[in-house]
């Protein structure tokens, strides 16, 4: 009735490619083997720069959660305390 292909497994390929001469050659050698193989590909092109903001906003996210997480434990034991004030 209905084709749903949610959970459809597919297989890919990635690989990185550096910038040196040798590199280069192999990338255009394998875009070749491809092309000839008739094989659907696609290039993707990424920015080390988003990686590593990515890995800082969440070191980032990870210590503001932790000094978060402290506060709230540190109400929780100081509660008359903080109760004696607004009261």
């Amino acid at each position: 009735m209905f084709n749903f292909k949610l959970f459809e497994k597919r297989k890919v390929i990635l690989t990185e490619w550096n910038n040196s001469i040798d590199d280069q050659m192999n990338f255009q050698k394998a875009i070749r083997e491809l092309k000839e193989g008739n094989i659907r590909y696609e290039i993707a092109e990424r920015r080390m720069i988003t990686e590593y903001a990515k890995k800082l906003y969440f070191s980032y996210s990870l210590i503001l959660d932790f000094f978060l997480l402290l506060t709230f434990i540190f109400a929780l034991f100081n509660f008359d305390k903080i109760a004696k004030i607004f009261a």
